[in-house]
């Protein structure tokens, strides 16, 4: 995704934090059979501050968009001092495409996700002892 590299990194957008951690849930609710991995993603400092994921199933051209999530808990008064935390839910919205079928489906995957933000830690002076 071209998105990707020309995004800004997450200290220029949010100078606060000081990382992301966002987890993705995925499920298929109209299928009994192995469900798609979930996901780990921790972003620093530096990466990129670009939230939208690709749906985990290969033959669909949905994705994810979490970026008014991933916005709200770092905005959100607790996100900018302290460790904050957000769940949702999102429906992938794609289409797939079955072996060249000539009629396509919705996807069905549904996720659930979690994000855990962390504020930058206060840095002091030099020379000011810290209370203890």
């Amino acid at each position: 995704m071209i998105e990707h590299l020309r995004a800004a990194p997450l200290r220029t957008l949010f100078p606060e934090i000081q990382q992301l951690r966002i987890e993705l849930f995925f499920s298929d609710t109209k299928t009994h059979l192995a469900q798609p991995s979930s996901q780990l993603h921790t972003l620093f400092a530096a990466a990129p501050a670009f939230f939208r994921f690709s749906c985990p199933c290969a033959d669909c051209d949905g994705d994810f968009d979490l970026t008014d999530a991933v916005t709200s808990v770092i905005t959100s008064p607790a996100g900018r001092k302290r460790p904050a935390s957000l769940t949702g839910h999102l429906s992938c919205h794609g289409v797939r495409f079955r072996s060249h079928a000539v009629l396509n489906s919705s996807c069905p995957i549904e996720l659930r996700f979690q994000l855990l933000s962390e504020s930058r830690r206060e840095v002091r002076a030099p020379g000011i002892p810290v209370a203890g």
